[in-house]
């Protein structure tokens, strides 16, 4: 049924898409009922305090059909509050939105889900009709898209020997200001714009993407005429009851051209003494910070593997017993931007970023997924990923800049981080 559904979602000012192809678990939210955004740096409380109104009003059958794990709110956040830009003139700083349909797929069944606004001026027969109407649009039988045509970059932007040297010249400036003591780490990263010989079909992409990475979220966001899409290998956090798991992703090395090489690299990225001194600042971060929420943080001392087609990294998931009177947007303004994606201190990262990025990331490496009123939620990193407006796109890659870092292997890490949005069109190179 999902992938009948895809066709639809271009129907609609608003859709969000979301898979997880290794737990077969994938969501696709048509039409925006109710949506909550905020702009600034109040943007975490006043979701929050919105949320709660919205609490208080609703009803739904979900306990009599024992649903779980069910999103109601969809959507994200982009990484730190920013001025209007054009590129990103469809997201809010934070926009989530329920849905007035929303297909959920687990392998096993699929549902779908209405909701609806009550008010004493709707009536039960208007209800009963418009519920009907929604059900007839997604059984109604439509076409399958035909097979997309992998589109041609006919222009790349943000790629050029002197775009190189220039990025190069700001990790050398950020490794000064790290060995001057103002930053443990920071992380850097590109955009690169191609213009494409005609407008790609988005479910095409993220098909190619799912064969590609399917351990990673897959993820759609569309509003107006914008999609940002992706597929992130970071959980931010996932939220059941009084559990939270979330991972520590940084530290990074290529995939083997054969098994042994594949291996060798892996075992440098163990003894990479850049590299762990990357991903232990961030479960250092991630530990203090739960502290503050949990009396119980669980996670291995030695750092797993966690290979992707053309990348591995370092990984480390924790999994943290909240105190009862846990809040989600509190726990999720602590942790984002994680060091991962930012750097340490958060706070003067993000004035380092500013000044030195000349572009705004928009909703790249900020926060994607979905929550209900169960205590329920996955989010994602929002990286590994692009912002498609018609016939322009815009990728984005970054890299962990710490003590001992070298501009040119970064350099090398974000055209690794690039190739799988850059692979999905016909002359990448």
């Amino acid at each position: 049924m999902i992938e009948k559904i895809k066709k639809l979602s271009n129907e609609y000012e608003k859709s969000f898409y979301w898979e997880k192809p290794s737990e077969g678990i994938a969501v696709i939210a048509l039409g925006e009922l109710v949506s909550i955004s905020e702009n600034g740096k109040g943007r975490f409380a006043a979701i929050e305090k919105k949320t709660k109104a919205i609490k208080e009003g609703f009803v739904s059958n979900w306990d009599e059909l024992n649903i779980d794990h069910l999103p109601l709110f969809v959507g994200g956040m982009k990484f730190a509050p920013e001025n209007h830009t054009e590129i990103w003139e469809n997201y809010p700083d934070a926009n989530w939105f329920v849905p007035k349909v929303l297909i959920y797929s687990n392998g096993d069944e699929n549902l779908i889900v209405c909701n609806f606004l009550l008010s004493s001026e709707v009536s039960r027969n208007r209800l009963e009709s418009e519920f009907e109407l929604r059900i007839s649009q997604i059984l109604s039988p439509r076409e399958s898209p035909a097979a997309p045509i992998k589109p041609k970059i006919s222009a790349i932007t943000g790629n050029t020997p002197k775009d190189k040297k220039k990025w190069m010249e700001g990790v050398k400036k950020a490794i000064s200001t790290i060995e001057a003591g103002e930053l443990q780490k920071i992380v850097l990263s590109r955009q690169v714009e191609l213009k494409l010989n005609e407008e790609p079909y988005v479910y095409g992409l993220l098909d190619q993407l799912k064969q590609n990475y399917p351990e990673c979220y897959l993820f759609a966001f569309h509003s107006g005429k914008s999609t940002f899409f992706g597929a992130s290998p970071e959980k931010l956090m996932k939220l059941t009851g009084e559990w939270i798991e979330a991972d520590a992703l940084a530290g990074s090395a290529p995939r083997g051209r054969d098994e042994k090489e594949d291996k060798e690299f892996e075992e440098q990225l163990l003894k990479s003494n850049k590299d762990i001194l990357e991903h232990n600042t961030v479960i250092n971060y991630l530990e203090n910070l739960f502290k503050d929420y949990s009396a119980e943080i669980n996670y291995e001392a030695t750092p797993q593997i966690k290979k992707l087609k053309n990348i591995q990294h370092l990984w480390t998931p924790l999994k943290v017993r909240l105190n009862p009177s846990h809040r989600i947007f509190s726990i999720m303004e602590g942790l984002h931007p994680t060091p991962a994606v930012c750097g340490v201190p958060q706070a003067d990262a993000i004035n380092v970023i500013r000044k030195m990025e000349d572009y705004h990331r928009g909703m790249y490496a900020g926060i994607i997924g979905w929550f209900n009123f169960k205590k329920e939620g996955e989010f994602a990193v929002a990286i590994r990923s692009a912002l498609l407006k018609g016939k322009k796109l815009y990728a984005f890659a970054g890299g962990g800049i710490v003590e001992g870092s070298d501009p040119a292997v970064e350099y090398k890490e974000t055209e690794l981080k690039l190739k799988p949005i850059l692979a999905l069109f016909d002359n990448e190179n």
